[in-house]
């Protein structure tokens, strides 16, 4: 049995951001219902890849099965459209939109997006080089992929999309992106700038993202097995939240671990979460480290069982399920959260602590009280 035990609800302090609805697209299909039931279940998504993505380091991925750019978002604007942008796009609307396609959330002038991201499109990018080198004239390209190659693409069509006109923001920050974007849509929402926010984070697989990851592993790490998805939720402050909160965000917390030690990092920064957050570590119901494949992965392990209760590591499923699904990952372990406590009548009014860290020694930390109501 855990030592953690359930604080008393409390009204949350003014100003608190709370979720209160999100949606995912990932390696158990398009849909939240498809991630919940795939993360409750702890089912594998590793399959071969399609051979019309050509060579790859690695026969297995975890890619979104069926996942048609045209199908999924109509003809229009989706010729030349990457698939980051449209994981970003479908994610959205399985946010903001109900079965019928129509809009079941409320938006104001001051609702914004925060999407957290690695580099981009790679495979929209090294396409469009290619054809600067290999066409007949270095400016013989195709100039219909130019927008799809900025950074700032993906949150930007999804502001257009639904109408959001409120602040719209890229964060590139790898692993960690996703807390990255909730501290950032945090910030932003208590300084007044925002009512509500799109938050999340994506990451798409193509055949230059599967070469890149390859030629960056470090010796000594095992090879990836590459993922991709995008997580999305919708923030909102407690006291002028229009829907149920699922949970309070209490605490996000960064750092960078410059002496490369990340367990020493990793304990640094979860302390400092939860001190922030004002609960004390024997209080985690839950916690989920990222489990990137890196040579951080056991130290970040390590160090998250040192200081939390034995079982809130295995409450839930290893985010290993989904593959590497780097930006989206921290997003992801968000969700699997989500629906975890969803399923568990215990959850409400507990602490979930989300962990993730990058290669280049970026370390976030993010600290939730679940109150959402269980079905």
């Amino acid at each position: 049995m855990s030592t953690a035990t359930a604080r008393p609800e409390a009204t949350l302090p003014p100003g608190t951001p709370v979720i209160t609805g999100w949606s995912a697209v990932s390696p158990y299909g398009i849909g939240r219902a498809e991630f919940a039931a795939g993360v409750r279940a702890g089912a594998k998504t590793a399959v071969k890849a399609d051979a019309g993505l050509g060579p790859l380091p690695s026969s297995d991925v975890c890619t979104v099965p069926g996942f048609d750019i045209q199908e999924q978002l109509g003809p229009r604007g989706t010729a030349k459209m990457d698939r980051l942008t449209a994981l970003a796009l479908v994610a959205s609307d399985g946010l903001l939109l109900d079965a019928d396609g129509n809009r079941a959330v409320a938006t104001d002038e001051l609702t914004g997006v925060v999407l957290g991201i690695t580099m981009g499109s790679l495979e929209n990018v090294t396409d469009f080089l290619r054809q600067s080198y290999t066409n007949a004239r270095p400016f013989y390209v195709d100039a219909g992929r130019i927008p799809f190659g900025s950074l700032n693409h993906a949150a930007g069509a999804t502001a257009i999309r639904h109408d959001l006109k409120g602040p719209n923001t890229t964060v590139a920050g790898g692993r960690v992106s996703g807390l990255l974007a909730l501290n950032y849509a945090r910030r932003l929402m208590g300084q007044g700038r925002a009512t509500k926010y799109l938050v999340g984070s994506a990451e798409e697989f193509s055949a230059a993202h599967a070469w890149f990851e390859h030629t960056a592993t470090a010796s000594g790490d095992p090879a990836p097995l590459l993922g991709e998805g995008c997580g999305l939720f919708l923030v909102e402050q407690a006291e002028a939240a229009e829907r149920p909160p699922l949970a309070a965000v209490l605490s996000v917390e960064t750092r960078v671990d410059i002496d490369d030690d990340p367990g020493a990092a990793v304990t640094a920064c979860a302390r400092r979460a939860l001190r922030r957050a004002g609960v004390d570590a024997g209080e985690v119901w839950a916690a989920v480290p990222c489990a990137a494949p890196t040579a951080a992965r056991r130290a970040e392990h390590e160090a998250l069982a040192a200081l939390v209760p034995a079982d809130a590591l295995s409450r839930v499923p290893s985010m290993e399920l989904l593959g590497d699904t780097g930006a989206a990952s921290a997003s992801f372990q968000i969700a699997a959260v989500l629906a975890a406590a969803e399923a568990d009548a215990d959850s409400r009014g507990r602490i979930a602590l989300v962990c993730a860290v990058d290669r280049d020694g970026a370390v976030a930390v993010a600290v939730l009280r679940l109150i959402g109501e269980q079905r």
